[in-house]
């Protein structure tokens, strides 16, 4: 008997149930038989000429092909009177200013049709020399988060309210206030700061103000103004200029990432780490491997307690006395010898920094650096830093006396959280749910926003007008990219209506613009559009009222015990202000590349004698633990982070937002594997990792972020999604090459960058060793000195690993979010994939044997307990002799005659072969439709009808079964060829810049015509320390790597 046999696909086709059959009619639409259509009776009656039944014809046609397209369809709507600046297809620039409480740095932003698209650094202006760092870049994707308010909040109401209710009431409650407080963030805003003296005015008591303004920041600085009020009598922040050191010298500062204006220090530390003879030398003294320790030339591990010893010990080395006890390891001796030695040798043209919030040590630093004579040359007293300015004592007293219902009649809130930030947000959210009248400027219903009375959201950066002075000599300006999106308005508008001193004027309100302009002409005396042209100028600088360096009593520092906790910002997320921000929180960490988490960061080997798992993958996660600090409890996955100090653990502030389900953003929340939020016990969404800034302690008024703590292993795993599992090279010479300072200089290029050679046999049958050169499987492509050969070098010695040019990567090119479930499974879509690699025990440098003959892999698998490191960013070759291109099956990836691996979109049928072939691995498939599926739609911003304002109109918004890739930016060529054509010129050098190279602070990456022999990149490519990842293969790739240098 003959048996008919069926396959289904799953459980939901055998059964037929009601989604699945839903789900198949939706994607195969139902097809009427023609017979059916031509037998219908009631259509006898109908007529239609030959024309009309081409038409429907044609229609079907169309229909059925778009019906098989999986993009949605959208409508453009054409200009009626088109304005002015504004020419469709072409790009407008703004030269502006960005701040946000934490970041700062000037900037030219994108617009397309009025849509601001892209930021980055302004080379030209400004004293952070055109370096920015993720979370500015980012930033762009905040404007179009449609869980911004747009609209002023009441409490107790349902939707928006007016504003002239909003004011009226706040107004009537100012003028009958006996005690009125403004909490702010640090504001730099000379035309705010005149508002707010204007607004204390204006309610006073016999001449008496009754406003008192208390300035309040996430992450403290305090310490360092505090120190430097005890030895200057002046409580500064100076400018430090990286470039000028010959010798740095980091007692946990992260300077390079997180640290104060850490993009700017990161400009001027790639300034001198150029191989050579001037190459500065770096120490790093820290507990949890950051950004600027992989980057040190010796990093040492130290417990938070032992940085007053290092800095004691330092400090008598080079001449000083102090009274603090040294209470040192052999090695870290041996260590703070080597930098004792390198500072005396440097003496003025030093620098040190310490990146604790405890006064005895910043003291300690002051006197190391005083003893050097360092002030005046890399520390800039007279032009100090205005950012940071939170005054911790200030704060708590205010806050104590919320949480004691002794708080203000009247509190305004500028933008800053503490409900989520200070270490009693709970006790602090019911006090200010019981003051008479709070008021928020938050662009958020936030932890804090959504207590208070009235919610009056201020403009996004990139939406109003903004006056800065973030140091002495330095004026900026921001000017608004695009007309607000909602009903917001500006906070300092805000404050002068709510003075009396002005009035409302809508959406396209000058009010915030000539208070601008009147603060400008009393300390920029040029023009103000010039000042608005070049978003800012450099001003005259009134000498501080400061006197000599006096040393000042050191005492009470750091304390310690058996296990220390260090509280971190990781290069993404900071103090949690962007964390809904779903480039961020996809944007692995450099050093643990994790994404969507915060985690407890501790030594592998102290993990295995404690019985925690060292590895995981996208089926196994890592073990539990329980964390007691400051009478606080909480429980995180244990991450093995090599480099960690023994007896430490660190966990990252930032995470945890939103516990009681507030509107801060979609992304800040975890989300189910098959799409929406996924929810607690309480039936509010689940927060993406722990908030630990409840932990933070308290000493002599000034936050604490470290502290000693209790660790308990606890049962259960945690998923963790990371872009990279394994963490060495186990001796591969051809991925990373590193060498010493000293064998660079001796010249011989066999010694650091040896050529490769391949063995084969010669007319004689003997073996014999030639350049690869000699070997070729296809024939060459006609691209050298035809036409253009675009090409790129990357400089491992300068790239920090900061993750700037993923971010952007990602806004440039339209790269899809996918979250963390797709992530653990390996479906990342970053185009560039930055790769950060240990050194081992086996290696005497990363990816250098120590013994051929006796080396073990499985040794060289785990990474040295203080590991060196490189990172690496990877993307698309663009080889000459792609092996991509030879196995497709349709052609759609091919080469072209300028030397680029090209992508077709609308040829490619996904058969994943030239992923499989690619020896680099950074070619990316669209498993799913992401602007679409139901799965992503809480963090893809292309599924929002406002965050798909954000895409790049020049490049295709790809869609499922669909290959991806590093293009070099080809949009970007071709707008340089075809403005150099229309100027009947040649392309010049430097004129071509991708995303990601115009991204990097450092200039690590070199991009241009590699045919233009006197252009950057053909001299980047064949210098001495040039060569080609995995150049056995003999893809001839157009990129270029530069061997690691270590003084």
């Amino acid at each position: 008997m003959e048996v008919t046999k069926k396959y289904w696909k799953g459980i939901e086709e055998l059964k037929q149930t009601p989604e699945f059959i839903k789900q198949r009619d939706n994607e195969f639409p139902f097809q009427h038989p023609i017979e059916g259509f031509l037998g219908d009776e009631s259509l006898a009656e109908a007529s239609s000429g030959r024309r009309d039944f081409l038409k429907f014809l044609g229609f079907s046609v169309a229909a059925a092909t778009l019906a098989a397209c999986e993009a949605p369809v959208t409508k453009a709507v054409p200009y009626v009177n088109k304005p002015e600046d504004v020419t469709p297809g072409v790009a407008t620039w703004y030269a502006s200013t960005y701040y946000d409480g934490m970041s700062y740095a000037s900037i030219l932003v994108k617009t397309r049709e009025a849509r601001p698209i892209f930021i980055k650094g302004n080379k030209d202006f400004g004293f952070t020399s055109g370096a920015t760092n993720p979370q500015i870049i980012a930033s762009v994707l905040g404007l179009y988060d449609s869980e911004r308010l747009n609209g002023v909040q009441a409490k107790g109401v349902k939707g928006n309210v007016s504003v002239s209710t909003a004011d009226k009431s706040i107004m009537a409650a100012l003028k009958t206030a006996k005690t009125i407080t403004v909490l702010t963030p640090t504001i730099i805003s000379p035309s705010l700061n005149a508002a707010l003296a204007s607004f204390s005015n204006s309610y006073n008591t016999n001449g008496v103000t009754n406003v008192n303004i208390v300035q309040y920041d996430g992450v403290s600085y305090s310490a360092i103004r505090k120190a430097n009020e005890l030895n200057f009598g002046a409580a500064v922040i100076p400018s430090h200029d990286f470039s000028k050191a010959k010798t740095i010298v980091s007692i946990g500062a992260d300077f390079l990432s997180t640290w104060l204006l850490s993009n700017e220090y990161a400009a001027q530390y790639a300034v001198n780490r150029a191989p050579g003879k001037n190459m500065s030398k770096h120490y790093q003294f820290e507990s949890v491997l950051s950004i600027t320790g992989s980057n040190a030339d010796s990093r040492t591990q130290i417990k938070p307690s032992e940085a007053a010893s290092v800095l004691s010990y330092i400090l008598k080395g080079v001449g000083g006395t102090s009274a603090i006890a040294v209470t040192l390891s052999d090695v870290q001796k041996k260590d703070a010898d080597a930098a004792i030695k390198a500072l005396k040798s440097s003496r003025k043209e030093s620098l040190v920094v310490c990146g604790s919030n405890n006064v005895a040590e910043q003291l300690l630093t002051n006197a190391i650096n005083n003893q050097l004579k360092a002030y005046g040359t890399t520390i800039d007293l007279n032009n100090d830093i205005k950012l940071f300015q939170s005054n911790d004592q200030e704060a708590d007293k205010l806050f104590s006396a919320i949480i004691a219902g002794k708080g203000p009649d009247v509190l305004i809130n500028l933008g800053s959280n503490p409900v989520y930030t200070s270490a009693k947000g709970d006790a602090l959210a019911k006090g200010l749910d019981s003051l008479k009248m709070f008021v928020s400027t938050s662009r958020y219903a936030d932890e804090s926003a959504v207590i208070s009375t009235f919610i009056v959201p201020n403009h996004h950066q990139l939406e109003g007008w903004y006056d800065y002075q973030a140091k002495a000599n330095h004026y900026a300006v921001a000017q608004p990219t695009i007309r607000p999106l909602g009903d917001t308005y500006s906070e300092l508008e805000s404050i002068l209506v709510w003075a009396g001193l002005s009035s409302r004027k809508g959406k396209d309100s000058d009010v915030a613009y000539e208070a601008i302009k009147t603060s400008a002409s009393t300390i920029y005396k040029g023009d103000f559009a010039l000042l608005t042209h070049n978003s800012c100028a450099t001003v005259e600088v009134a000498p501080l009222a400061m006197t000599e360096y006096k040393a000042a009593p050191i005492s009470n520092p750091t304390k310690g015990g058996n296990w220390e906790v260090v509280f971190y910002q990781k290069t993404a997320i900071r103090d949690g202000a962007m964390s809904s921000n779903p480039w961020l929180q996809e944007l692995p960490d450099p050093i643990s590349k994790v994404t969507w988490d915060n985690y407890i960061t501790m030594s592998p080997n102290q993990m295995e004698e404690m019985g925690f798992v060292t590895t995981f993958d996208q089926e196994h996660g890592l073990n539990m633990a329980k964390v007691q600090v400051n009478g606080t409890e909480l429980t995180l996955p244990v991450y093995p982070q090599p480099g960690q100090a023994k007896n430490t653990i660190g966990i990252a502030l930032g995470y945890g937002r939103g516990k009681n389900g507030e509107r801060i953003g979609r992304g800040a929340y975890q989300t189910k594997k098959y799409g929406g939020h996924d929810l607690d016990e309480k039936g509010n969404k689940k927060t993406i990792g722990v908030n630990v800034y409840p932990c933070l302690g308290s000493e002599n008024g000034l936050r604490n972020y470290s502290a000693t703590a209790t660790l308990t292993k606890v049962d259960g795993e945690y998923p963790i999604a990371s872009t990279q599992i394994h963490h060495t090279l186990m001796g591969r010479d051809s991925i990373v090459r590193e060498t010493t300072l000293s064998t660079f200089l001796k010249g011989d290029k066999e010694l650091y960058n040896p050529a490769h050679k391949i063995k084969h046999l010669n007319d004689h049958g003997h073996h014999e060793e030639a350049p690869i050169s000699d070997f070729d499987l296809w024939n060459a492509h006609p691209v050298e000195k035809i036409g253009h050969r675009w090409g790129m070098t990357i400089d491992l010695s300068s790239c920090i690993g900061c993750g700037s040019c993923l971010v952007a990567c990602q806004a440039e090119n339209n790269v899809p979010v996918v979250g963390k479930d797709e992530v653990r499974r390996g479906r990342e879509m970053h185009w560039i994939r930055l790769d950060r690699y240990y050194l081992s025990d086996e290696e005497s440098a990363i990816g250098k044997k120590k013994d051929e003959d006796n080396f073990n892999y499985s040794n060289a698998e785990k990474a040295a307990d203080n590991p060196k490191v490189v990172h690496m960013p990877l993307m698309c070759h663009h080889c000459n002799h792609a092996p991509c291109e030879t196995v497709c099956p349709v052609a759609a990836t091919t080469h072209s005659n300028e030397g680029l691996n090209q992508m077709a979109y609308n040829r490619c049928i996904g058969t994943r072969y030239c992923a499989n072939n690619c020896p680099y691995k950074v070619r990316r498939f669209n498993w799913f439709n992401y602007p679409s599926y139901k799965k992503f739609t809480e963090i893809n911003p292309a599924q929002d009808d406002l965050g798909r304002m954000v895409l790049n109109p020049d490049v295709t918004v790809r869609t499922r079964g669909v290959m991806e890739k590093c293009s070099f930016c080809v949009q970007r060529i071709q707008s340089t060829k075809l403005t150099a054509k229309k100027e009947l010129r040649a392309v010049k050098d430097k004129e071509l810049e991708t995303a990601c190279s115009e991204a990097c602070p450092t200039n690590a990456i070199i991009v241009g015509d590699w045919n233009d022999n006197n252009s950057e990149i053909y001299a980047s490519s064949t210098d001495s320390r040039a060569y080609q990842a995995l150049e056995e293969v003999g893809v001839k790739p157009n990129v270029w790597y530069k061997v690691k240098v270590r003084n």
